[in-house]
């Protein structure tokens, strides 16, 4: 007997799932169309040099759906050169404009970029504790540096001295801070024998020092606490309440120990 054919019926997902590949396709189209004629805006506005209020405040929203890093950029350079002119804007917008460019932008250029132009505290203590690239938290802290008789910067740099990982961010918040419990928390808890010594050289409270002196495991540390020591009895009080565990060397972070080795 002959064989049969093989008939097999029309798979009926098929036009759905053929319907549902178009329909996408004509999705990402549009949002391409709109992403091209929206840089196209932005692109005619830098062009034209258009710093109306009203252009900067559209071109600062717009900008953070741009996905040209290098348009970003400029939009934000743009708001920078607006607050050194400091004309015919309130400050307020222009900070309140720049900073989801320093604190979300994906570029860390564009985030270094706003932080230059920053001058609200509160945005730039977010950026000098919370952002991932330490050459961005570097630039927030440099432009704290500049408001170090406002206590709220001061605070930020208090966190910054307290727990970045990186020595020489700690450092630069260090040598600036003046809250006395932050220094002396440093003197006596940072790994970095550095820092350790120069939080000692800002302390002014003679029982820190004269437990520095007795109980830090550096000798550098020890001498720098000793020369500042004004009043013999806290050494003799921070040697009676000394325990063995004052005494034991700081541990520095399995990542600085394996460096060291």
């Amino acid at each position: 007997m002959p064989k049969k054919k093989d008939v097999s019926l029309p798979d009926p997902q098929q036009p759905h799932e053929e319907e549902e590949r178009l329909r996408r396709r004509e999705e990402l189209l549009a949002l391409a169309k709109q992403q091209d004629e929206a840089e196209q805006r932005i692109m005619d506005c830098l062009v034209e040099h258009d710093t109306a209020p009203g252009t900067l405040a559209e071109l600062a929203v717009s900008g953070l759906e741009i996905n040209v890093w290098s348009l970003r950029y400029m939009i934000v350079e743009r708001l920078g050169r607006q607050i050194l002119l400091n004309v015919d804007y309130k400050q307020d917008d222009l900070q309140a404009w720049l900073a989801p460019y320093a604190l979300s932008d994906e570029k860390s250029y564009v985030r270094r970029a706003a932080i230059k132009h920053l001058t609200d505290i509160d945005t730039l203590a977010k950026a000098s504790s919370g952002d991932d690239e330490p050459i961005v938290r570097k630039k927030a802290i440099e432009q704290l540096l500049k408001f170090t008789k406002k206590p709220d910067a001061l605070e930020a740099l208090n966190v910054v001295a307290l727990g970045d990982p990186v020595p020489e961010l700690r450092l630069m918040a260090v040598l600036n801070i003046v809250d006395q419990n932050a220094i002396a928390q440093v003197a006596k808890t940072d790994v970095e024998p550095t820092i350790r010594q120069a939080a000692a050289k800002k302390l002014t409270s003679q029982s820190v020092l004269g437990w520095l002196t007795i109980n830090d495991p550096t000798p550098l540390v020890r001498s720098t606490a000793a020369e500042l020591i004004t009043d013999v009895s806290a050494l003799v009080k921070a040697a009676a309440s000394t325990t063995p565990e004052d005494q034991a060397p700081k541990q520095a972070p399995a990542k600085e120990q394996k460096a060291a080795k």
